[in-house]
Parts: C-alpha cells; structure tokens; sequence
C-alpha cells in the first residue's frame, strides 16, 4: 500500500470514515471487519493523504493509530481537530501510554481510545453508535441542544484542594472520592474521560470511585490540572451567578447524597451507584446555561419574576421549548455516559417516575427541596414523610442552603 490511499464503498450517501495505520494488516483487518456495513473507508498509510481527503470531502469518524513510523497520532489528530472539527475523533494504540491518552481524553484531543488487539465486538458497537447518532434529525437535534455549549466549568477554589489532597501521600482514596463528588463538573469530566477507554469492561464505569482507580492517583493530578483550561467559562461569569454556581453545586451533593442513602435502603436495585451519580448531574444542563450563555439566562430569570410562571414555562418560552433536562441529557450522552443515567437526567422531571430509579431521584429532589416547582411523580409525595423517617431527617427538613 505504501503512502497510497485506498477507499473502499464510494456511495455519497454513506457515512464516511478516515482510517490512519502505517500497518498494512490492521487496515485489512478493519476492513474485514466491516465488510458487510455499509460505510465508506478511506484507508491511509500516510498521514498527508489522510489530511488531503480531510481537506477535500466530508469525514464522519476519523480512526489513527498512535504509534506510526513517519508521523504520531496525536500530531495527526490535531490536525484533523483544525479541518473536521465535527469529525469523531478514535485514537489505538497496542502500547502502554496511559498519561498520554488521558491527557488527550480530557483535553477534547480525542473522543475515544481503544487498546490493540481491540475487541471486534465493541469495535463494531463503538463505531455503529457514532454512525447511528449521524441520522439526520439526530445531527439537528444534537446541534441545536448543545450549540454554544463548549463544555461545563470546574471551580478553582475545588481544583486547588483537591490538588492538595493528591499531593499528601496519606490521603485515603475514600477522601478524594468524597471530596471529588462534591464537585459535579469534575465528576462529568472524569466519568467522561473513563468511559472514553474501551478496556473490554463489560459494563460502563458510573461510579467516582471506579473512575478514580481506573485513571489511577498517579495520573488524576495531570488530569485535574488539564482540565483546569476550561476553568475560563466560571471567570467569565458575574459575581451574582458565580454565588449561584456554588449554591447549586452544594445543593447537587446534598441531593446526590440523599439518593445514595435512599438506593443503599431499596430493595432490587441492580447498582448503588446509578442514583447518586445522576441526581448529582441532573442539573448539569443548568450549569451550562449560567457559565455559557449568561445573557439568556438573566432573561430567563426576569421571566420567571415578571410573567410569574413555572420555571418550566420559561425555559420553553426563552430556549425554544429546550429544557436543562433535554441539554443536560444530550451534553452526558456526548461524553459517553450509561445509558441509564442519561435517560434519568433527561426524564427527571417526568410525572411518571416508571422506573426504580427515577423514583429514587424524585425523592432525593423532593426531600432536598420541597419548593421544587418543576414538574414530578404527584404519588411519591405520600412516601416522603416516611423517606425522611428512615433517613433520620426532621419531617420539616429543608436544604443546607435554606438553613
């Protein structure tokens, strides 16, 4: 093959897919692999004909190897990140660079990485999901949610003690656990950067503690430092709404903790983890409104006050009938998140809690803060006196932040 590029299926209307490997075999293998879905490759041994079939036609998913002769797959990828912004970006590699890898995840360098010899199976369900969410009223939908929303800010004041905490040789893991769920823009990205590896796990990582040890505390610092490169959006912010932020943020692990406590007691639930994880995101749409389009949500307060209607009402009214649950789910959904807790963050608000767990975080919400105007299951109300008994808390329980 040399540094020549082969294409193979040349239909137009079938999703595209660049494929870097100085190895002639892998790129057979993909190949067979594949042979009997209908996308289009395009298989390169050279990094400028892959770049030149980036410049000159559409590209879906762009796949390279990491470790090349002529060239580095990081190097390629930033050059892909520049031409095909919206190309998916997979990084392989058949060697041992973990800090490498994970800098790249938290950076946005890369969406995805997969150890060689991969696993054809999840080969082929990583690659279909991307080609599946590439259906057309997938793409708009997607676009119009998350427009503008370039990622979700970690505050400084967290990200310096819990640098701390990785610096004393003697920190418990159980504390810079504890201390990393007090954090739910933290969580997101770690959770994300996680389930961004394919290990061959057969389930997807949902709790902070398996996140923690798969990352490793060696490489947790250099992750947390990364992500300090989007603590810009949080200084963009007004002093009001960077109170706000904090409020909220100790308001979503005051909730979060009363999920975990309410999953630890009910009976048949698969994973402990599942509520607590996501009653401690399903703001997360939330948070990127305040730190990413302030203007409007300053509308969408004088809304509320002016017109004296539901939080709900508004948000269909200022943000063209999307709600935080819908960006909230979509923005997870983008980083990779279990399924689960992507359909709880989407569907919080439901007035039909069908599920075990959606009835567990609509309890937590409405312990936590019984002033909750948004819609939830009206039934669940009968159980929160005796919620509030099991846990302990006074049947006049209000929030940390109403104290």
């Amino acid at each position: 093959m040399g540094n020549r590029g082969v294409t193979l299926h040349q239909n137009a209307d079938k999703p595209t897919i660049v494929i870097l490997d100085d190895e002639v075999a892998i790129l057979a293998s993909i190949k067979s692999l594949f042979r009997k879905f209908p996308y289009r490759f395009n298989l390169f041994t050279s990094m400028n004909m892959a770049l030149q079939q980036l410049r000159t036609g559409h590209v879906d998913i762009v796949i390279s190897d990491l470790r090349m002769n002529e060239t580095n797959g990081l190097v390629f990828m930033k050059e892909v990140m520049s031409i095909a912004p919206s190309a998916k970006r997979i990084l392989m590699s058949g060697f041992e660079d973990k800090s490498v890898v994970l800098l790249a995840l938290s950076t946005g360098l890369i969406n995805h990485f997969i150890y060689k010899p991969w696993e054809d199976s999840e080969f082929i369900q990583l690659i279909s999901k991307y080609i599946e969410s590439l259906a057309p009223s997938k793409i708009q939908e997607s676009t119009d949610i998350l427009a503008g929303f370039e990622d979700i800010p970690s505050p400084v004041l967290f990200q310096e003690k819990l640098n701390q905490m990785l610096s004393d040789m003697n920190a418990p893991l159980s504390k810079i656990v504890e201390e990393i769920e007090k954090n739910p823009a933290l969580v997101a990205r770690l959770l994300r950067i996680a389930n961004s590896v394919h290990l061959g796990i057969q389930k997807k990582v949902s709790s902070v503690r398996q996140a923690v040890l798969f990352i490793g505390l060696d490489y947790l610092s250099s992750v947390v430092t990364a992500l300090e490169a989007f603590q810009s959006y949080s200084s963009k912010v007004t002093e009001r709404y960077a109170g706000l932020i904090e409020e909220m943020s100790l308001t979503a692990v005051h909730r979060a903790m009363i999920a975990k406590e309410i999953a630890a007691r009910w009976p048949g639930i698969e994973s402990k983890y599942i509520p607590h994880v996501a009653s401690l995101l399903q703001d997360i749409g939330l948070f990127a409104r305040i730190c990413l389009k302030p203007e409007m949500f300053d509308i969408y307060s004088k809304t509320v006050q002016d017109r004296k209607i539901s939080p709900l009402e508004a948000e269909l009214a200022v943000f063209d009938n999307s709600t935080h649950e819908k960006i909230g789910a979509a923005i997870l959904d983008d980083w990779n998140f279990p399924s689960e807790i992507v359909d709880i963050v989407r569907a919080h608000h439901t007035q039909e809690a069908s599920t075990d767990y959606m009835k567990i975080i609509q309890l937590a919400m409405l312990i936590s803060d019984p002033t909750d105007d948004y819609p939830h299951d009206e039934s669940l109300l009968d159980l929160v006196p005796e919620w509030r008994l099991k846990l302990g808390l006074p049947q006049d329980y209000k929030t940390t932040n109403d104290r």
